[in-house]
């Protein structure tokens, strides 16, 4: 170290050179570094959406789902495989190992799936690469005009297109408006007349729609193409296709039914403000992309689309953008920064009350940043709130405070002397240098356990660890180079330590207090000791969750109604919704989604409503309601005239996120596993009995799987056989009749819509008409559908949930007014005292409280591996074993004093944020006692005694003690009280450190002196 800080003062103007040409590169780096809200928490994943319309649940499970599952076991680094089979779809997501690359997870999900055994004509799909918070960009088409079905159109084929192939989009997903059909509407007494069947006008259209091509031939030195065209156009096209000659006479399409254009049977409605059928489009972000490079081309996009592509009357109108929401959490870091320098500096100004010093040390701040921003710029990373907002000021200039402390006593005790200012620097330096190094490395050990957390904790704070130990590396950089050069040009005229009368206060009293401690060095350990034995009895008054939520600065809300319930009285419904939650003024837009997109890519029903509240920034909330829980408990109370649907409050990518976590609408679920669905049921029935019951459990909802009406027509084969006709016969009125079939497609330039037969509404719209449906046999009879099969109503399954190929039933649940882990710990024990399983089921308590489980294990192994590695580093700075233990013993008895009181005091429960923090707060905490101990030690080997050179040290290094605590408390101090959009997780992290720093340096200076008086004898081994 000390040839650095020679080699720096003896080419100061190099130094320099290289200090700009750092300060450019950061800069430069600074510009092209993508900025996110928040870094991406789901795990590699791939799913699989296969649609099967009109097969019921049961089916789907039989026939889809398990083959699909089967097909994809084995696939190396899977973790889960989870899976959804309801009404004509099936979605298998398979989840891989951390740390998976998306391409090759992908790529081994292709290579399974030419190997699947499923029906004819149906083969799965690979959703886009995205993530389950991949949402950037969400939007409505507007028109004054226009109906959404036309909307519906323009979106398909216009927008999506355009979206999709801007770079960096995974996918452009739109909802809402219905897809437009030609449709044949048979009339069943005009097809018996003409010994007709439905699928006979099926195959006829099929047959009659195509081109052809004949070759060509050349004439007259000319080439021409030969091509026959026979595509069906126009309306008037599919009623004049042929279907029969009756006596003589052809028979027409239009003779039996009637020809028209309609819309798709409805599986979803979208609703934007007081529009209750609109048609939104929602952008995926690719898996690996840049939030902010993107999105700047899709707004790019969008003017493009408005300006020179759509009709006039027609527009994109965006009301959820990403950017909005980074722009909010980039306020709120900044702002936080802001503040936590100045009051670096202020400190720094304070205590060594000269403007020179304390800006000297300043300059760390931003050059220790731009360091690192050239560092995760050349890692290829980006930046989140977490990673740059938990950013300690203070850390980064605790080694500089010391160093250019030293350097300014140094130099004001030998004002007058004939000493160069140039050989005093480097003696100062070379008093605290070696220190500084291994304080340094201490606090970057601190951080380098936090690689080994895996999951979303994993993913979430290597960011900031990443950001850390660069900014860290780069003030200590800073430190040995640049400071002792500027200390050489801004003080080369001597300093005079002026007079802080503060100080001296403070001084005075604390070597009284320090001697009354040395007296009484046993009591003093002792008191400590019970001190720390007090704040730890508040540890199970704390409690403990997963992680803070992240919030983004508005709402998602889910209403879950009857399970049963129809697609035309759920839409009556989430208008009245929509205006009730738009009632508010803290509320700028809501939008809803009800039941699931055309695509498949969300599994639900009709009876889920999805509602996305947007909020203003809570400076503008000037209403009754100050805070968001606030706002959700009256949208709650208003809401409560809606008997029967159950509310869930939660946030648009937290959803998302959530849902892939635990394959189930809510952060929080406990899954019961088995082969029955009825015994599913209901252990369900009786685990949600239990959980009603238990304090803090609210919201608990049982996914019904169960109880779903369904028509089944039970086909009698005797009767079949007696007539002539095969099961395919029967099948195929029922699919194509009844359910309506796809016959052939109508291409209108680069549109293609299907075409459906079907029978018109009053022959299929009640089990009495369908039973009077009438079969054709081969001697060409009517026989009614009645006397062929049984038809009945029947209780079916609406849903059936799977996860590593075995069924479950999930109860949905949130913990509110109380911790995640005592309230989890508590249902746990109610249900394993109250329902008992039968042999084959078992019960799983997933989502967020897993990931607490194993955040916590991994904790409880990183905890003592930080300690060993700690303890190993300053046995390398102190070659023997005395002065580690002191340091490590003296930090664990102050520091985690403030920091649990902390939690306590703020309600905070222990978290991954606040472990994180006691874990920085450790390191950090280790650096004021090498600072002291190696300071005795250098009086020490200078020849004073050891009780003397333990006092003085402890007066001596007061001042560099205390501003380092105090920058590096005041440093976090902004962000441990911030509040608003993306102040969460971070502000458990900022607590624990700050608070803990308080009660380090209130103890530690007492109590570092006393043990060192205690271990310390006349014949150790001394190393600065």
């Amino acid at each position: 170290m000390n040839r650095i800080v020679a080699a720096s003062l003896g080419q100061r103007l190099l130094v320099l050179l290289l200090v700009l040409l750092l300060a450019g590169a950061g800069l430069h780096s600074l510009r092209r570094l993508p900025v996110d809200a928040y870094p991406d928490l789901s795990p590699p994943g791939v799913e699989l959406v296969t649609q099967w319309p009109g097969h019921a649940a049961e089916e789907v499970e039989r026939l889809i789902t398990v083959p699909v599952e089967r097909g994809m076991t084995g696939i190396p680094r899977t973790t889960v495989t989870r899976s959804i089979s309801l009404y004509g779809l099936s979605v298998v997501n398979i989840t891989f190992a951390d740390g998976t690359d998306n391409h090759v997870a992908r790529q081994a999900v292709f290579n399974r799936m030419g190997d699947l055994g499923l029906p004819d004509g149906v083969a799965p799909s690979v959703s886009p690469l995205s993530s389950p918070s991949g949402l950037i960009y969400r939007y409505v088409l507007q028109s004054p005009d226009r109906s959404p079905t036309e909307l519906k159109t323009i979106e398909d084929w216009t927008v999506e297109p355009a979206f999709r192939a801007v770079p960096g989009v995974a996918d452009d997903s739109g909802f809402g408006g219905g897809t437009l059909q030609y449709q044949v509407q048979l009339d069943q007494t005009r097809l018996a007349a003409l010994g007709l069947t439905a699928t006979q006008v099926q195959d006829a259209l099929a047959a009659n729609n195509g081109n052809a091509g004949g070759g060509f031939y050349s004439q007259g030195g000319q080439f021409y193409y030969v091509r026959g065209e026979g595509r069906i156009k126009t309306l008037e096209d599919i009623g004049n296709v042929v279907l029969a000659q009756h006596n003589g006479t052809p028979v027409l399409v239009k003779d039996v039914g009637t020809v028209t254009t309609g819309i798709a049977p409805r599986l979803g409605e979208f609703g934007y403000q007081d529009q209750d059928d609109a048609v939104e489009g929602v952008i995926f972000l690719r898996t690996g992309e840049k939030t902010q490079d993107v999105l700047r081309r899709v707004e790019a996009k969008t003017r493009e689309l408005n300006d020179h592509v759509l009709p006039k009357d027609v527009k994109i109108v965006p009301f959820y953008d990403r950017s909005e929401l980074i722009s909010r959490t980039t306020d709120v870091v900044r702002d936080n920064l802001v503040r936590g320098m100045l009051l670096v500096v202020v400190v720094l100004v304070f205590f060594l009350y000269d403007l020179r010093a304390g800006l000297i040390v300043a300059t760390t701040i931003p050059l220790a940043l731009l360091f690192a921003f050239v560092c995760l710029d050349l890692q290829g990373a980006s930046a989140n709130l977490l990673s740059i907002g938990a950013i300690d000021f203070g850390i980064l200039v605790d080694a500089a405070v010391v160093m250019v402390e030293n350097i300014y006593r140094q130099l004001a005790d030998r004002k007058g002397q004939e000493v160069g200012v140039v050989e005093v620097i480097r003696a100062a330096a070379a008093e605290v240098d070696r220190p500084l190094f291994y304080a340094v490395a201490v606090i970057v050990v601190s951080f380098l356990p936090i690689y080994v957390l895996s999951g979303p904790s994993g993913t979430l704070f290597k960011p900031m660890a990443d950001t850390m130990i660069f900014a860290l590396v780069g003030s200590l950089i800073v430190t040995l180079t640049l400071l002792p050069v500027l200390c050489s040009w801004f003080m080369r005229k001597g300093v005079r330590e002026r007079r802080n009368r503060a100080f001296e206060a403070i001084k005075s009293v604390y070597t009284k207090g320090l001697d009354f401690c040395l007296a009484r060095a046993r009591g003093t350990v002792l008191a400590s000791v019970v001190l720390l034995g007090l704040s730890l009895l508040l540890i199970p008054r704390i409690g403990a969750e997963f992680m803070p939520h992240l919030d983004e600065g508005a709402l998602w809300v889910r209403a879950t109604m009857p399970y049963t319930i129809s697609f035309d009285e759920a839409a009556k419904i989430t208008p009245q919704i929509r205006a009730i939650l738009r009632s508010f003024p803290e509320v700028t837009t809501v939008t809803n989604e009800l039941g699931r997109p055309d695509d498949g890519t969300d599994p639900t029903g009709f009876f889920n409503a999805e509602f996305f509240v947007a909020l203003k920034p809570y400076s503008q909330w000037t209403g009754s309601y100050r805070s968001k829980p606030a706002l959700i408990e009256a949208m709650n109370r208003k809401l409560a005239q809606f008997p029967g649907i159950i509310f869930n409050y939660t946030q648009p990518a937290e959803d998302a996120v959530d849902e892939a976590e635990t394959g189930l609408k809510s952060a929080l679920a406990v899954k019961v596993f088995g082969p029955d669905l009825a015994t599913l049921q209901a252990r369900g029935k009786a685990i949600k009995h239990v959980l009603e019951k238990v304090r803090g459990i609210r919201d608990v909802t049982l996914v019904q799987e169960l109880g779903q009406p369904s028509l089944s027509i039970d086909i009698h084969r005797a009767a079949i056989a007696r007539y002539g006709l095969n099961v395919a016969d029967i099948n195929g009125l029922i699919q194509t009749a009844i359910g309506g079939d796809v016959a052939t497609q109508v291409v209108q330039g680069e549109k293609e819509f299907d075409l459906v037969v079907r029978l018109k509404k009053q022959y299929r719209d009640n089990p009495a008409a369908i039973g009077n449906l009438l079969v054709a046999t081969p001697e060409g009879k009517q026989i009614p559908l009645k006397v062929l099969a049984d038809i009945r109503v029947t209780d079916g399954a609406s849903f059936i949930y799977r996860q590593d190929n075995s069924r479950y039933i999930g109860v949905q649940f949130s913990v509110q007014g109380r911790d995640l882990a005592g309230a989890v710990g508590d249902a746990i024990s109610q249900v394993d005292k109250q329902v008992k399983l039968p042999q084959g089921y078992r019960v799983d308590w997933g989502g967020e409280y897993s990931e607490y489980m194993a955040s916590s294990a991994q904790l409880r192994i990183i905890v003592p591996l930080t300690v060993g590695l700690i303890f190993l580093l300053l046995f390398t700075l102190y070659s023997n074993f005395k002065f580690p233990f002191i340091t490590v013993l003296g930090v664990a008895l102050s520091a985690p004093v403030g920091g649990i009181v902390a939690l306590w005091l703020t309600g905070t429960p222990f978290s991954v944020s606040s472990g994180i923090g006691f874990l920085a707060l450790f390191g950090v905490s280790v650096q004021t006692a090498v600072v002291y101990i190696s300071y005795v030690n250098e009086l020490r080997l200078g020849g004073m005694a050891l009780a003397p050179a333990i006092r003085e040290a402890a007066i001596l290094r007061l001042r560099p003690i205390m501003m380092t605590a105090l920058v590096a408390a005041l440093g976090l101090l902004p962000a441990a009280l911030a509040t608003g959009v993306g102040t969460d997780t971070q502000r458990p992290f900022a607590l624990v450190i700050v608070s803990g720093l308080f009660t380090r340096l209130l103890i530690s200076v007492f109590l570092m002196p006393a043990l060192y008086a205690l271990v310390a004898r006349p014949d150790d081994r001394l190393e600065v």
